[in-house]
């Protein structure tokens, strides 16, 4: 039976999902007939190529719950777009004042609480 699903990739912490179209026997990152989109949950961005998807229900594929929930959404709102974020920008460098150097310690006088030698 043919199933639309999420596979995962992204790294550890930082997930990032496709659809894809596989067989519902395979394993949930193994092989897939045919990817129809992505999925990323930090930047809240999801892009399907909605002719396939309908395509593959037309063919009496069956589709996951967290699928079906992100389909429903593209079809009401539509893809959404990454907008680039601002590149970082450094903070001026504070300029660095040149050290004075420092006077050689003066030499310190021995002790009185120091043991008496001999």
């Amino acid at each position: 039976m043919l199933t639309l699903r999420l596979s995962r990739a992204g790294s550890k912490k930082s997930p990032f999902y496709h659809l894809v179209a596989t067989d519902n026997r395979a394993r949930r990152d193994g092989n897939y007939l045919e990817k129809l989109g992505y999925f990323m949950p930090e930047h809240d961005l999801l892009v399907l190529q909605q002719d396939r998807v309908d395509y593959w229900l037309s063919k009496g594929a069956t589709v996951s719950d967290t699928a079906k929930q992100l389909i429903k959404r593209v079809k009401k709102a539509g893809n959404k777009t990454l907008t680039p974020k601002a590149k970082y920008v450094a903070p001026p460098a504070k300029p660095v004042e040149p050290k004075a150097p420092k006077a050689p310690p003066a030499a310190e006088a021995p002790a009185a609480d120091a043991p008496a030698q001999g």
